[in-house]
């Protein structure tokens, strides 16, 4: 293990540690939230992601109305350095934003050189930034940064059947784009979140969903993903990404893995549907055999779809399975459906509670 390694093991104890507010009964769960805090609070969307104060407060009183572990801090990640790049996003009253991929901020190859003199300092960074400081103040220590990861980044600003042409004919742009995507913009924007943070060392999670089986595939994995984030990690130090899935295509589904570990090196990360795929002692496995952290993710459209019964078989498989090896676990839940009714998903939670109360 090289010394950058030892530091980031390091801080990513601490960093689980204080996110999860220590884990209970052997396990804490985590959810994300935000589509449905919007519709179960009925605040309008646009004004809760420019204003830090109203998603905090909303995130608490969501926290406590289903008496979850810890409070969100899951803002529209992927819209943020995007459109301080100057990409035209589109706003919506009772969802969260997205980009507006008809019209792609890098739409002709030369457009690249739009990628500079980055100021962060629109309405969007604004609400980041003061969102930082905020949680400090109300919540204490376990903010954890966030940016969106340079394959996601890229396909935003870019378009995927853009950027995915680009890498089978044009491997030069390619590597130019994502050296200008890290150096101009993710390093600097990590620098800030730091600085306000008040701890250069911070962990920083990059969230990468566009990063999931068929959407790419081993070869992409290896030659484009892996090697911008090692040139990430080597400008800017404790970064990790966090892949969404789809292991459950490959023959070998143990690559995805060993990929997800040199971008993770630290958390086995297993969601529906791959979990339920594969099954779960699949990624226990791995976990155990290679001393890491293990997630665990629900399928939204499975809770929402599914009947109580068939919802508590899978949460205490899933929790199981995850208590039944050593190191720490999470039982996650993929993107909470807006629309789930509140009554519904309260119960769901209190099969979590109650299942967790069974070990001790």
């Amino acid at each position: 293990m090289t010394q950058q390694d030892q530091i980031f093991w390091k801080n990513w104890k601490r960093f689980f540690i204080l996110s999860r507010n220590l884990p209970i009964n052997g396990f804490t769960f985590d959810s994300q939230i935000t589509s449905h805090a919007i519709y179960l609070t009925k605040v309008n969307a646009v004004k809760i992601l420019n204003d830090a104060e109203l998603f905090l407060e909303t995130q608490k009183y969501v926290h406590s109305y289903y008496g979850l572990d810890k409070v969100s801090t899951i803002y529209d990640v992927y819209n943020i350095e995007a459109e301080a790049l100057g990409q035209n996003i589109k706003y919506f009253d009772n969802d969260l934003p997205a980009v507006d991929t008809n019209e792609p901020l890098i739409k002709d190859k030369s457009d690249i050189y739009k990628i500079k003199n980055i100021r962060f300092d629109n309405a969007r960074c604004r609400f980041v930034l003061d969102l930082i400081e905020l949680y400090g103040e109300k919540i204490g220590k376990g903010y954890k940064p966030r940016i969106c990861a340079p394959f996601s980044l890229a396909v935003n600003i870019r378009g995927y059947d853009n950027l995915i042409n680009d890498i089978y004919s044009d491997r030069r742009f390619v590597k130019e784009l994502f050296r200008m995507i890290n150096h101009e913009v993710l390093a600097p924007w990590i620098d800030i979140q730091r600085d306000r943070l008040g701890d250069e060392n911070a962990i920083v999670s990059g969230a990468d969903a566009w990063v999931a089986i068929p959407n790419v595939n081993i070869e992409i994995l290896n030659e484009i993903i892996i090697p911008s984030y090692l040139q990430l990690k080597g400008l800017v130090g404790n970064i990790y990404l966090s892949l969404l899935g789809g292991a459950r295509y490959l023959k070998d589904p143990t690559r995805f893995l060993e990929v997800q570990r040199i971008l993770n090196p630290f958390l086995v990360k297993g969601i529906d549907p791959d979990v339920e795929s594969l099954g779960a002692d699949f990624f226990v496995d791995y976990a155990s055999e290679n001393n890491m952290d293990l997630l665990l993710g629900i399928d939204s459209n499975f809770i929402l779809n599914s009947s109580f019964d068939e919802i508590y078989k899978r949460i205490k498989k899933y929790i199981k399975a995850g208590l039944s090896q050593e190191n720490k676990f999470t039982l996650y839940f993929n993107d909470i459906p807006a629309d789930i009714s509140p009554k519904k998903l309260k119960k769901i939670f209190s099969i979590v509670r109650e299942i967790r109360h069974e070990y001790p």
